[in-house]
């Protein structure tokens, strides 16, 4: 009767490591196919951060050009 409980003891570990490596195997591949298709968005996050900050910079110049050619109220 020992060695039968020690037999399924080993048997029930050996089916755990079993599941656990193909639960991490699985996951893993489902984590890469979610990195993949987040890819694209992340792209063009990149893209329109860059189109914000370019905005932002040629409406700062426009601001300093046209200060700079009207005089200020206090000046007058």
């Amino acid at each position: 009767m020992a060695t039968f409980l020690e037999v399924l003891w080993v048997s029930l570990g050996v089916g755990a490591l079993i599941a656990l490596g193909l639960v991490l195997f699985r996951m893993q591949k489902s984590s890469k196919r979610i990195s993949r298709s987040i890819d694209p968005i992340n792209q063009k996050v990149k893209g329109l951060r860059l189109e914000v900050s370019s905005l932002q910079r040629s409406r700062l110049e426009r601001r300093r050009r046209l200060e700079a050619t009207n005089p200020s109220n206090s000046e007058k």
